[in-house]
């Protein structure tokens, strides 16, 4: 599951869709989050705010995606991607997932393959950091394979850099796009630093 190539990628088109530690935090905390694009206020079928989420902060270390008030400029839902440790934030990336036209968040069981939608809401296990190569151009060249742990027909999701902007594009088909190119490689440093096994999706559905 950690390689692009081979049946990740047949997947990946099927679904359409102590003291390191220590020494690795001020390294995590010195990169600035990205910056948000010119928004768009009129954003199709979303609120103009996040609602109440639904899981606790765990008291590990994980990834947590949560809903923000603002949008891109072509019209995605900004998305806020927490990393956690020890139930404290180090630090938040801004990310979106699907494309514009089709920006509505659901569960796991509502959510369909093929959609373009935005990943369902949920846990996911969190897989090994992928830079192997082989990626298409609008997903950058880091991949984290993402398998969900609900029942869902979506398949082939993983974490990327939403790369398709750099080529007259945005947004994904359905994975987790970081807006910022540096924000991928501090997600793959954290990952791979702490061990990071979860991802949770928390659109407060």
């Amino acid at each position: 599951m950690s390689k692009f190539n081979g049946v990740y990628r047949q997947r990946w088109f099927l679904g359409l869709g102590g003291r390191a530690a220590i020494a690795t935090l001020p390294l995590l905390m010195a990169i600035a989050p990205a910056k948000a694009e010119n928004l768009a206020p009129n954003a199709p079928n979303l609120a103009p705010s996040p609602p109440k989420l639904s899981y606790v902060m765990p008291k590990e270390t994980v990834l947590r995606l949560t809903l923000s008030p603002r949008f891109t400029a072509t019209g995605e839902r900004i998305l806020t991607l927490a990393l956690v440790r020890n139930g404290q934030v180090l630090h938040t990336l801004q990310a979106v997932s699907g494309k514009a036209d089709v920006q509505y968040f659901r569960t796991g069981q509502q959510s369909r393959s093929g959609s373009r939608e935005p990943l369902p809401q949920g846990v996911y296990r969190v897989g090994s950091v992928d830079r192997s190569g082989g990626l298409p151009a609008a997903m950058g060249d880091t991949f984290i394979p993402l398998t969900p742990l609900f029942a869902t027909n979506r398949n082939g999701i993983g974490i990327h850099h939403d790369a398709d902007r750099a080529i007259g594009g945005a947004g994904t088909i359905g994975c987790l796009g970081l807006l910022e190119k540096r924000s991928v490689q501090t997600v793959a440093q954290f990952v791979s630093q702490y061990q990071v096994k979860k991802l949770i999706v928390d659109y407060g559905l």
